[in-house]
């Protein structure tokens, strides 16, 4: 299974130490293809991306409110891609710790995986300090869209 990193997170070191600990639940991260990185790729184009490119799901960074970007999860869901959001602890931050990455994903990685091999519907996953919460995108969007 592949999980690709969107501009936000092209840091060579994460994709690299993400991919060490998913590769013992067959999980593979990488980052886009290079044509598409340290470039404001629109978010539909992301997604077909994530699409082409076979991906389960994108790992973004969260700096302000993810959740107000309905097109952007509209587009992940006609592409069948799911979401893993990272929130950042410190929105003013440009280069977060790698450490505190990590230490965000790592608990609930095996978890993760498994709920992407498990579902047919394209999920929202929030990982922050206090934990992980998971919704169907499509369940967000007719929210935000209410």
């Amino acid at each position: 299974m592949k999980i690709l990193s969107d501009e936000d997170l092209i840091w060579t070191e994460l994709t690299n130490r993400l991919d060490e600990l998913g590769a013992q639940y067959g999980c593979t991260f990488l980052a886009l293809p290079i044509a598409h990185r340290g470039i404001a790729t629109p978010d539909d184009e992301v997604a077909r991306i994530c699409q082409r490119e076979g991906a389960a799901a994108l790992l973004t960074a969260n700096y302000k409110d993810f959740a107000a970007k309905v097109v952007y999860y509209q587009a992940l869901l006609g592409a069948g891609v799911s979401a893993i959001v990272l929130r950042q602890p410190n929105p003013r931050m440009d280069d977060p710790d790698i450490d505190y990455q990590l230490a965000l994903v790592e608990p609930h990685l095996q978890r993760i995986v498994t709920r992407l091999q498990r579902t047919n519907d394209p999920l929202l996953f929030i990982i922050n300090k206090s934990g992980l919460r998971i919704r169907r995108l499509q369940e967000l969007i007719d929210q935000l869209s209410a």
